[in-house]
């Protein structure tokens, strides 16, 4: 079952990606990093990191959630599924704190 949910996560993400990529137009340059499933796959959170020219990354976010309504329901015409799963978007900041990690390490080098 794991794998299936699995399987199911990642062609989530991939086809979410494609919506954005292709359909809307939100501010900066959203990536899905991950897609994340329940059980009964009634339930998807779909981290998304925001490239912007501002450090203010909420308008994306926000877009986003704004327009979940047309990403669920072009989802389930390309997932094909018998349910499409509830999205809720968060942000993940993994990238940002990989980077913040690599300068705190070369600052430690730096003062030797």
């Amino acid at each position: 079952m794991a794998r299936r949910i699995q399987r199911v996560e990642k062609n989530l993400q991939r086809i979410i990606g494609q919506i954005i990529d292709e359909e809307l137009n939100p501010p900066g340059l959203v990536s899905v990093m991950d897609v994340t499933c329940d059980s009964g796959l009634t339930q998807a959170r779909v981290a998304v990191s925001v490239y912007t020219k501002t450090d203010d990354v909420n308008p994306a976010v926000d877009y986003l959630a704004a327009h979940v309504g047309f990403i669920r329901h072009e989802l389930s015409i390309r997932a094909k599924m018998r349910r499409t799963p509830k999205i809720r978007f968060i942000l993940d900041t993994s990238l940002e704190d990989g980077q913040s990690m690599i300068d705190y390490i070369a600052d430690l080098t730096d003062s030797r």
